[in-house]
């Protein structure tokens, strides 16, 4: 890990947003050799969320990022004896997927990952609770400047945000597209303890519905539940005690291994989010000296389990990007940046376009209705 004090000369970069794009970026550009410090907004015992998937193109920008050896040891699910198969609302499977077909796929507690992350940002200054709002982006002749809640301001050669899906960065950059709701929410758990799924794990298709189903490392297992709804539709809203309630009703028909992963999952551990996405893809990722990284720049649902891989592509790229930069010797190593920024949209807002869309379709079929695929069919 490279000292991040801020040394004369050195690059000084702002992380805004400690989550799983902002810290991967902000261990890998220390890794690179730059002065690095994060601003998160939430406390350091914030961890939402339930479990994340990753798939080989993640373990391409851990190598990028100087984080693979580590990364390697992640222990993760499913088990080599975990069968991929899709099945319908009633149980019977409908698509086996053969070995060679397999996605490699590693899925782990966000918890998990969130730690190991932060041990890989270990010597770079995390400022938990602490909201801060671009002023300034920047540009060839000026710093970009920062300000937080208590009115202090900061400069910096570089700021990457990645502030999540409604960032407030993008709408300072004037890059935010606005939102579009995906017309359908999700339900989200772990088991509290080991759970049996028969030794198989995917996604189930319903009509309007899909429910799926990924054993951990430690024998939990990681459900989710898609189900097509109106927006801001809440268990509150419908009379119900719980989230954890709504699910169980939503999908009470289905086969009783459903019932018994929601059943199995504590109440305060059910999350429920509604699923949206850019409106649009963006065309550039930066204004300035200010780049936009995670779901700040490319926001799409999870129907490719891509969100987290595309944020970690991210923080891959610019670390190339700064440690081609530095190994070149400039004298003002911040001098550049606009020009580096440049290529980082070059390089990453295309692919992110496509994936954007194509999760897009992906959730537009799955959640297509079906009659002959309804309970009891």
């Amino acid at each position: 890990m490279a000292d991040n004090s801020t040394e004369r000369g050195a690059l000084r970069i702002a992380v805004i947003g400690g989550g799983i794009a902002g810290l991967a970026a902000a261990a890998g550009l220390a890794n690179a050799g730059a002065a690095v410090e994060v601003f998160e907004r939430s406390s350091r015992d914030s961890v939402p969320g339930a479990g994340i998937s990753l798939f080989p193109n993640s373990r391409a920008a851990m190598r990028t990022l100087g984080l693979s050896d580590g990364y390697e040891r992640l222990s993760h699910g499913p088990g080599a004896g975990v069968r991929t198969v899709m099945r319908r609302p009633n149980g019977k499977v409908v698509l086996p997927f053969p070995a060679w077909a397999r996605p490699k796929v590693r899925m782990f507690h966000r918890s998990a990952l969130r730690e190991f992350l932060l041990e890989s940002c270990r010597g770079v200054p995390i400022h938990w609770d602490t909201a801060v709002t671009v002023d300034d982006d920047g540009g060839p002749h000026r710093r970009a400047m920062l300000t937080a809640a208590d009115g202090q301001q900061s400069s910096w050669d570089l700021v990457v945000a990645a502030d999540g899906l409604r960032s407030a960065t993008r709408r300072f950059l004037s890059l935010d597209p606005g939102l579009r709701y995906a017309g359908y929410t999700a339900w989200r758990g772990v088991t509290r303890g080991r759970a049996d799924t028969g030794g198989m794990a995917g996604e189930d298709w319903g009509s309007r519905q899909r429910f799926g189903t990924v054993p951990l490392a430690d024998g939990r297992v990681y459900w989710f539940a898609v189900a097509t709804k109106a927006e801001g539709r809440t268990a509150a809203a419908e009379g119900l005690a719980s989230e954890k309630e709504a699910a169980a009703l939503e999908f009470a028909d289905w086969y009783p291994g459903v019932g018994a992963l929601i059943a199995g999952t504590d109440e305060a551990d059910v999350l429920r989010h509604d699923l949206y996405d850019l409106a649009r893809p963006l065309s550039v990722f930066h204004r300035g000296r200010v780049a936009l990284a995670g779901d700040a720049a490319h926001a799409m649902t999870p129907d490719l389990g891509q969100g987290a891989g595309a944020g970690l592509e991210d923080a891959a790229a610019l670390t190339a990007l700064v440690r081609t930069a530095l190994a070149g010797g400039a004298a003002e190593p911040g001098a550049d940046v606009v020009g580096l920024l440049e290529r980082y949209s070059r390089l990453r807002a295309p692919k992110a376009a496509r994936l954007l869309r194509a999760s897009r379709l992906m959730g537009r079929v799955a959640q297509r209705e079906r009659k002959a695929w309804r309970p009891g069919a």
